[in-house]
This record gives C-alpha cells, structure tokens and sequence, in this order.
C-alpha cells in the first residue's frame, strides 16, 4: 500500500515501486511524504511515516517563487485528492482547484507499470481512544487484541478467535443506510436501520482454516464436510464453493454466527451507506484486478471498509445467514420506527425454497448488490466469513467510557 501523506510543500519528483509520483505543493516549508507499508495488516495500528530529508539543490529550487511548478503528465490524467470522511476520493479537479491540492502520477519510460492504479490513503488521522470497559467480556474463546486499542464504549477494536486464529474487527452499534433507491428492484427501497455492536472477521475464511476445520470434523468421526471447490489453491485464497450448512457449521464450531445480511452491509458501506468499500468514488488497485477475480485475501488494500474489513467488493461472493426474498426491503420499511427500523433480521421463513442470501457481485463493485443462491448447490465463487454477536446494550452503556469510570 502506497501512503501519501499531505503536509505541504514545493515540488519533488520521486519513483515509488517503479512508479514516478510528480507533486506540487503550496511552499510552506513543510515536507510530503512518500512510504510503503505491507499490503497485509494483522492490526489497525499504522506507524507515522518517518520525514525524509531534502537534498540543499532541492530546497533551493523550493526557494523560487517568480515562477510557479508546472504539473507533469497529461492533464487528462490527473485528479484532485479530497479528503472524503474516513478516507480519500478521487475525482477530476474543477478549473478552480488550487495548484497545491493536485498530484500527478507519470508512467517511468521503462513501462511494466500500470500508473493508473494506486492507493491513496489519509495519513495521520486517529480515531479518538477509549479506556477498555472492566464489566464488558468477551465469549470463552476470544480475547482483545490490546494494541488496537478500544472504542469510546469500552470494546476492543480487534478481538482474536483461539479456534480458527481469525481477526475480527468491531462494527459498533448505531443507525447505518441499508439498500438504495435507484438500483435494482430486490436491493429497493433504502431506509435506516439500526443494529447493535457486533465483531465481523477481517478476511474471508481462507482454505488453510477451512482445511483445518474439515480435518477436525473427520478425526471427531461427525459428519464430514464437503471439500472447497477450490481446495488445490494456496492456503490464503479464500474457502470457495462451500455449501451454506458447511459454512454455517464451520460458524457455530468457531463459536460465530453468519452475517445477516444487513450486518454485512454495514460492516461494507459503513453508517453513510457509500457506494463501495473505499467510498463513492472509482476504485483504485495496486495492480490490475478484473470484476470476478480471485486472490488471496487482503491482496488487495484499497478493498477495506471504514471498519478494515478487506475484500467485500472484491474476492468471494459470501453466504449470509438470512432466507433470500426478492422484496425483503418492503417488509422491512412497514417495522419502521420514527423513521428506523431496529434490529430487523430478514424473512424469517423460507420465501424461494433452499435460497439463502448471498452477499458481492461478479458484474460490480457496489456493495448494495444482492441476490440468492440454493443452500445445498453453492456455486464455485461463494465462501463465508463470520461474525459474532454482542449481547444487547442499553443507552447508558453506549455513551463514552471515561478513566473516572473505573
């Protein structure tokens, strides 16, 4: 993942992964910054980049202001950063955008680089730490990844499961968008639910889980689960053409449930109900990445929700725990509340025998999209990942944790 970090200054032209990045900057005195992280995180810790030096021909360059820095590249390729809620969009800068708020990425003279897909993300925001709630406790089997640090509740921001060694990230409970209005009939009408805190793993579960869990079962002499589809891939792609009851077992022995579908749209869109994962804007890949393709999980960085959730725009279509409808939104907007519907869970009978909701899409990115597929047939693209389920809180215990609470 490729961080740029705005702080303010002249111009600089330096190569990043083979890459050529031209910068313009407002001359301030302050320095921007160009680092690497890796692509795969295990926390939602991010160190600061470290401040490179500039060399004294540069700074005297910056120095010069009769004559203002020219943007390389062509101009039909450039775009303007803005800073879009939790992270950036990009878009075409309007005719009034100042100088100093564009950047422009040049294709080097060698080739092999594909300069139109790059990562963008806000640098030096943190969102605001809460102290850990002593009365709040994880189920046997889960504990809190301390270094992620806590909510203004309390709870962790990551939890770890012991069984399956999955990362989970929380989804705190609050009133999210749901569907949308000028889509397709079975993702109609939008409205505005609200859910209660809830943890949902950071990947897909991946083969090398599934694998692990299936040779359990067979060693305990239970009902053997199905193989994956795609079980000669490597270890981190994830578990694909896994049927909804092998799933939902795999869930229950982890001590997780399946999404409903309206957590997985959260945990996807966030509270703002965007678009995709990364925002409302195009998406942006390190290296090319075509609508249906399968990767190993967190390939790609720029496939993260607002929470960290990686690759629901992208990578498996997933099974979610609710029975499919193809106008389940209707019912739902009858339950509303001064305009909310609460904690609402899907049809609560089978409405299309054997179909069961399925979350992502071969044909597009937007994670709006829906559809249903039959329980016992999945197709060679459906995987799975879990969640798990927080006791209800009451208002009270929703507001801020301060350190005079303990």
């Amino acid at each position: 993942m490729m961080r740029i970090r705005k702080i303010c200054c002249g111009a600089f032209h330096l190569f990043v992964g083979g890459m050529l990045l031209t910068t313009v900057g407002c001359g301030g005195g302050s320095e921007q910054q160009v680092q690497r992280s890796p692509v795969k995180q295990k926390s939602s810790s991010v160190q600061d980049p470290k401040l490179k030096s500039i060399s004294s021909k540069l700074k005297k360059r910056f120095q010069k202001k009769s004559k203002k820095p020219e943007m390389e590249g062509n101009p039909e390729d450039m775009f303007e950063v803005v800073d879009y809620v939790h992270n950036f969009e990009i878009q075409k800068p309007e005719s009034t955008s100042r100088s100093d708020d564009l950047i422009s990425v040049v294709l080097p003279a060698q080739g092999d680089v594909d300069s139109s897909t790059f990562l963008i993300t806000a640098s030096g925001k943190r969102e605001e730490q809460g102290e850990p709630d002593s009365s709040f406790k994880l189920p046997e089997g889960f504990s809190a990844i301390a270094e992620a640090g806590y909510s203004l509740q309390g709870l962790p921001h990551r939890i770890r499961c012991a069984r399956d060694y999955s990362e989970m990230v929380l989804v705190p409970a609050g009133v999210s968008i749901q569907g949308i209005n000028d889509g397709e009939k079975n993702a109609e009408p939008q409205f505005t639910i609200y859910q209660n805190a809830f943890y949902i793993d950071v990947y897909e579960v991946t083969l090398e889980q599934y694998r692990r869990w299936r040779s359990e079962m067979i060693a305990q002499k239970g009902k053997i689960p199905s193989p994956a589809g795609n079980d000669l891939q490597p270890a981190q792609f994830p578990a694909l053409g896994i049927s909804y009851t092998d799933a939902l077992n795999y869930a229950r022995t982890m001590g997780k449930q399946l999404p409903l579908e309206t957590q997985w749209e959260k945990a996807a869109r966030g509270e703002s109900g965007f678009q995709y994962p990364w925002g409302n804007g195009r998406p942006l890949w390190q290296r090319v990445r075509k609508l249906g393709q399968i990767d190993a999980v967190g390939t790609f960085p720029g496939d993260q929700s607002p929470y960290g959730v990686f690759d629901l725009a992208g990578n498996a279509r997933e099974w979610c725990e609710d029975w499919y409808s193809n106008n389940p939104y209707q019912a739902a907007i009858t339950l509303a509340d001064a305009g909310v519907v609460r904690d609402w869970t899907g049809p609560k009978r089978s409405v299309i025998p054997s179909m069961r909701a399925v979350r992502g899409d071969q044909q597009a990115w937007n994670v709006w999209k829906r559809s249903g597929e039959n329980m016992r047939k999945p197709p060679a693209d459906v995987g799975f990942r879990c969640v798990l389920n927080l006791p209800e809180v009451s208002a009270d215990s929703e507001a801020p944790k301060t350190s005079g609470s303990f």
